[in-house]
């Protein structure tokens, strides 16, 4: 019995999900496309060019919008079993009420498995593909080379000062001074104008070695140091978004930052916020059980859907901003709102039942 209520909800569910998902993927295609319309039309982009562009950027629009999408599926498919008498039928049935939200939950354990796949693998490399149609193709701009500045890190007995560091690799004015095993005094120091970061080493260019202890220094040459730091994730804090990034991104970028001694708050805030994402489509479960145990009537519950989903997604966004900078521990910022949300929804069932 419980078997069979379950693949009739989950059916039920997900195809009024399927054609929620497909209005709401419409509107938002089409309020996106009305944005860069301008663009398009200046620069005679054919609809060839267009149809890349929005179908690599499907993905993670799916991704954005299914947890809302889900809310309002969860909630009509639930006013409609009530319209429809079902919900007494199944109570008459012996099949209480909770054994419904229970379907639902474990739906949404399933599409939060589909929104996290789009999010993670298809949005982010649909995303870096869009990103160079639209600047390459559309707008026809080279991407700018990106810089930072007085860059510091440690890695193993080493320690490095950068004066400048590109994106691909290179920079000038590098400083890396050997520690002793102890750790109290410096073996060495090596300065070079100029530098290479590989995946075999950085390559100090016209470097001069300096040992203190023997009162030693060697001529200019190029020298290999052995470290392994990836330059690409100095650059993930700032004008990266790491929302935009794959979870396997942040998880080596957060491990290397927090080594070389860097506050890595703001990529754990992201990291958790990832999988509170993912999660949030259970919670919605939930919350869609709450609204339709209180209002029966389908546009009424819409209405107090679309209000909960807005709710959700400002009070998410503000916890993640206020745990990046660091107020709020990144879990607790990260999933903090699955829990306040989840937590009111139970009361709220609770309460319709003693009402």
């Amino acid at each position: 019995m419980t078997t069979l209520l379950f693949r009739y909800v989950f059916s039920r569910h997900a195809r009024l999900l399927l054609i929620t998902l497909s209005v709401g993927l419409g509107v938002y295609l089409l309020t996106e496309l009305v944005e860069r319309a301008d663009t398009f039309l200046e620069t005679k982009s054919g609809p060839w060019l267009m149809l890349r562009y929005f179908g690599a950027r499907l993905p993670s629009i799916l991704a954005r919008i299914l947890p809302s999408v889900f809310l309002l599926a969860s909630v009509i498919t639930l006013c409609l079993m009530a319209h429809n008498r079902e919900d007494v039928a199944l109570q008459t049935g012996g099949v209480s009420p909770g054994v419904v939200t229970a379907a639902l939950i474990l739906s949404g354990l399933f599409w939060g498995g589909v929104q996290f796949a789009c999010s993670q693998w298809l949005g982010t490399a649909g995303d870096r593909y869009a990103e160079r149609v639209w600047n390459g193709q559309v707008r026809k701009r080279a991407e700018l080379p990106q810089v930072l500045s007085n860059v510091w890190f440690t890695e193993g007995e080493w320690i490095v000062s950068l004066d400048a560091l590109s994106r691909n690799g290179s920079g000038t004015g590098l400083a890396a001074y050997r520690l002793s095993a102890d750790g109290l005094s410096v073996e060495s120091i090596v300065h070079a104008p100029e530098f290479t970061a590989g995946t075999d080493g950085w390559t100090a260019r016209g470097a001069s070695r300096v040992v203190p202890s023997l009162f030693l220094r060697e001529a200019p040459a190029d020298l290999v140091l052995p470290l392994t730091h990836d330059p690409g994730v100095f650059f993930l804090g700032g004008q990266d978004n790491p929302q935009m990034l794959p979870m396997w991104l942040l998880t080596e970028a957060i491990a290397q930052l927090s080594a070389a001694g860097s506050n890595v708050e703001g990529l754990i805030t992201a990291w958790h916020a990832k999988l509170a994402n993912a999660a949030s489509l259970a919670v919605m479960a939930v919350l869609a059980a709450a609204i339709a145990a209180w209002w029966r009537n389908v546009y009424i519950a819409v209405g107090f859907s679309v209000a909960a989903t807005f709710l959700f997604y400002a009070f998410s966004l503000f916890g993640e901003s206020t745990g990046q900078r660091g107020f709020l521990p990144p879990m607790a910022a990260a999933w903090g709102t699955n829990a306040a949300f989840l937590l009111l929804a139970f009361l709220a069932i609770r309460l319709s039942r003693a009402k």
